[in-house]
């Protein structure tokens, strides 16, 4: 007979929610022992993919520890890597945290299924409701589903365009690239005018595509109103990418593009940059705070919106990722009423204030917004949701073959050719949805009056 720990590994193989592959974890306390009459406390594990706002949230859980009325302890674990692998590990084991990050690759309507995650709708005061607002909770696919909340939301991030100011001004070049054509050429520029100190034009973390392309050719896209899933019609055009993959690949056949970007993952990417060796990335809305306490740096950096198709106004929007969530309780937490009451701690504007002067995140909510400084960090304000929006969220279904970002890695890196790939792209995502639908497990998202550029108003 199978171990519940050999069981629960097979279930997660079985579901593939996750395209990696399996990273165990070891049997932890999940705090299931309730506090003794010997005044030993209630512990409550918390476990977070999130590195960027560890030193706040330290010192918030910390005062939540030390002045709370329930004898509760909370256990802050942040996991650098393999978070969603060791997450669903964990939940298929019968071993989940009490409370979790939900800004993670674990689809909530996955989650949702596998009845891991608790519903929060019975928590849910009047004073709440219009403390968020109503559009903030009803964000399906994002902190809600099939009519359940189960996310409260607290911030998103923004992507841009981040360049050296330094780099720029020995290159000739007095502003930021407005077009994709520009974007080339100031990439060649730069390298050609710092190659005696090993200067490289631009950089991308393709190591991981889904988080290079979430980072660079999504939010150009975006912009321009364009999309890989065609929201009118409820099908897959992966065309859409050809002229944003086209660009980056030139950026790497002029030798603009800094050597190694094929393993290169995000932070030494960063390290690269703080230290003067790359022109200009994108990324997200972490950098200012990336800078100021994780890779500090002297250089003179600025911020700009990712360059549109042609250099004109946006005809869409830049896209608000992760926004709407935050933290999830499990639903298997034996101390759900204890797990609340930090929820409420943590959300509450004492802690989101100052999570968003400090630049851990762009604020959301009306009553943080409102109250908040300007933040002082380096930066961060050009991140302000200007051309941004939250994007609709897209179907989740079984897709045979390779994701489509790997596909689009092969074509930079000069194995497939594009055309056939997306030809292929197409058909395995249309088929994929299809099949999905006919067997019901999937609702197709059809938004017939679709218009990028009007989600900025909601």
């Amino acid at each position: 007979m199978k171990s519940k720990k050999q069981a629960a590994v097979a279930g997660l193989l079985a579901l593939s929610l996750i395209a990696a592959g399996c990273a165990t974890t070891e049997p932890t306390d999940n705090g299931k022992g309730n506090a003794t009459a010997s005044g030993q406390k209630m512990k409550l594990k918390f476990w977070t993919n999130a590195r960027h706002d560890t030193d706040l949230m330290q010192e918030k859980i910390k005062q939540f520890n030390e002045t709370n009325k329930s004898n509760v302890e909370v256990e802050y674990q942040v996991m650098t890597d393999n978070y969603e692998q060791a997450l669903q590990t964990a939940i298929l084991a019968g071993e989940a945290p009490d409370i979790m990050n939900a800004k993670s690759k674990l689809a909530i309507n996955d989650l949702v299924k596998m009845k891991a995650i608790e519903p929060l709708d019975s928590y849910i005061t009047p004073e709440l409701k219009t403390r968020f607002g109503e559009n903030l909770l009803k964000l399906d696919g994002i902190n809600s589903f099939d009519g359940k909340l189960y996310s409260l939301p607290n911030y998103g991030s923004t992507f841009r365009l981040i360049y050296n100011k330094d780099l720029f001004a020995k290159a000739g070049l007095t502003e930021p690239p407005k077009s994709l054509d520009e974007l080339v050429a100031y990439a060649q520029k730069i390298t050609e005018a710092g190659k005696a100190e090993g200067v490289y034009g631009f950089a991308l973390n393709m190591k991981n595509p889904v988080a290079a392309y979430e980072r660079s050719i999504m939010p150009m896209m975006r912009l321009d109103g364009k999309d890989i899933y065609d929201w009118k019609t409820g099908k897959y055009d992966f065309s859409t990418l050809k002229p944003y993959v086209e660009t980056i690949k030139k950026i790497v056949d002029n030798n603009s593009m800094l050597p190694g970007y094929e393993s290169l993952d995000i932070d030494p990417l960063r390290n690269q940059f703080a230290a003067g060796k790359i022109g200009m990335y994108m990324s997200l809305s972490a950098e200012p705070s990336v800078y100021d306490s994780q890779f500090p740096t002297k250089i003179n950096w600025g911020v700009a919106q990712v360059p549109t198709i042609d250099g004109q106004a946006p005809k869409g929007a830049n896209y608000i990722n992760a926004a709407g969530n935050w933290l999830y309780i499990s639903s298997t937490s034996e101390h759900k009423k204890e797990a609340w009451e930090f929820m409420q701690f943590i959300y509450s504007d004492d802690v989101l204030v100052p999570y968003f002067e400090q630049g851990k995140g762009v604020a959301l909510i009306p009553s943080v917004i409102s109250q908040a400084k300007e933040p002082s960090l380096k930066n961060f304000k050009d991140f302000a949701p200007k051309d941004d929006a939250i994007w609709p969220v897209y179907p989740v279904h079984k897709v045979e073959g390779k994701a489509w970002q790997s596909v689009v890695a092969e074509y930079i890196l000069g194995v497939l050719p594009l055309d056939k790939a997306i030809d292929d792209m197409n058909k395995r995502y249309n088929e994929g949805l299809d099949t999905a639908e006919k067997d019901g497990t999937v609702k197709r998202v059809v938004i017939p009056d679709f218009n990028a550029r009007s989600l900025i108003s909601k």
